[in-house]
């Protein structure tokens, strides 16, 4: 099993490294509207600085914790110089993604605090302080401000981040806003009675748009909330660790009620007539076998992410290309968009089912699945 998990991992990493464009690209690009599918250039490799190339360099930092991985870091500083001399884009919730991995690189530490710099004291908020979800235009010179918004998505783009610079640094005003936005978050956009997460809520309108439950969205969560808790080693509030805990550890028992008799996750989560979705049902399985490794999850969660491994792993081609993943995902105005949005190869979602194999290497109860 060891063996056919590392395989699976190079074959993906390969992959992701060389990834190729959606055949159909010219006719995606033709579409009147072609953002309400999910299609964004930038998504489908690693020659932008954006949030996806961010989940891109995630993975591969995963992998460099198993000695049969070459070092990805050679990779990941070329990667950076080169963008750094083409001209980073603008500043906003979603290229900060890529300093999560970034901040780790010895010639990169002044980039790293200068954009914490930015996330700390000059990125739009919302009421009761939150991360506005700014992201990018048609371009990386232009911005979407999606104003007084919050998402899911900025606990894993920007707060994950956030809470790494003020352990590394010893800010403890950067640790402080970090478990801010993490409540926050779970305040406005857990919904208690499902225990699943809305993708996003509007402060100007007061109101959850779609109310949908969208898998990858509740990924983040899943994924982010296991890392945060690791890195603060026990430095957060007792009353906010409890209230992040429990969120969590009802998510994770909600999503293993939800979970497809295929193994995945379907893209609206509570919507059996919506399709299974790869990238999502990674990053959960990969998430809940975080909080089985960290000791917050109960070691029968493992049934579950077993179905889950199984799953993805019938979803990689020969050539390594993870399949049945959904493109760039914007908040939908009615829950059917989210049933619109286009299947294809993208970096994140090369990257999450890296991180997900990555943490199966760390559990050798795990190594004895049968594929």
């Amino acid at each position: 099993m060891i063996t056919d998990v590392r395989e699976a991992a190079l074959k993906v990493t390969n992959q992701l490294l060389q990834l190729k464009r959606p055949s159909n690209e010219a006719e995606l690009a033709a579409a009147g509207d072609s953002a309400s599918i999910g299609y964004f250039p930038r998504d489908f490799g690693m020659e932008e600085w954006d949030w996806p190339q961010g989940i891109g360099l995630y993975g591969l930092k995963n992998l460099t914790q198993d000695e049969y991985f070459p070092n990805y870091n050679e990779f990941i500083e070329k990667w950076a110089r080169e963008q750094i001399q083409r001209g980073l884009p603008l500043k906003n919730i979603n290229t900060t993604a890529p300093m999560l991995t970034l901040m780790d690189i010895g010639n990169l530490e002044d980039l790293a605090l200068e954009w914490m710099e930015w996330v700390y004291h000059q990125a739009p908020r919302t009421k009761e302080n939150g991360l506005q979800h700014v992201t990018s235009g048609d371009s990386k010179h232009e911005l979407n401000l999606h104003e007084g918004q919050i998402w899911i998505d900025t606990l894993f783009m920007v707060v994950l981040f956030m809470g790494n610079m003020g352990v590394k640094y010893n800010r403890q005003e950067w640790n402080r806003e970090a478990a801010h936005q993490f409540l926050l978050h779970t305040k406005y956009l857990f919904n208690e009675e499902k225990s699943l997460f809305y993708h996003g809520w509007d402060f100007e309108n007061e109101h959850h748009f779609s109310e949908a439950h969208w898998c990858r969205g509740n990924s983040w969560f899943t994924l982010a909330l296991p890392e945060f808790i690791y890195m603060m080693k026990g430095s957060l509030e007792e009353e906010i660790y409890q209230v992040l805990i429990d969120t969590y550890k009802a998510q994770a028992a909600k999503l293993i009620e939800l979970q497809a008799e295929n193994g995945l996750w379907h893209t609206l989560l509570d919507d059996p007539n919506s399709y299974t979705e790869v990238s999502g049902s990674a990053a959960i399985a990969a998430g809940i076998l975080k909080g089985i490794r960290y000791g917050i999850l109960e070691s029968d969660y493992m049934d579950g992410c077993r179905k889950a491994i199984s799953a993805i792993l019938k979803n990689i081609s020969e050539d390594g290309t993870v399949l049945n993943v959904s493109a760039g995902t914007p908040i939908g105005k009615v829950k059917e968009d989210y049933k619109k949005i286009i299947i294809a190869p993208t970096a994140y979602g090369q990257a999450l089912v890296i991180v997900l194999l990555a943490e199966v290497l760390q559990h050798e109860n795990l190594l004895t699945l049968n594929t």
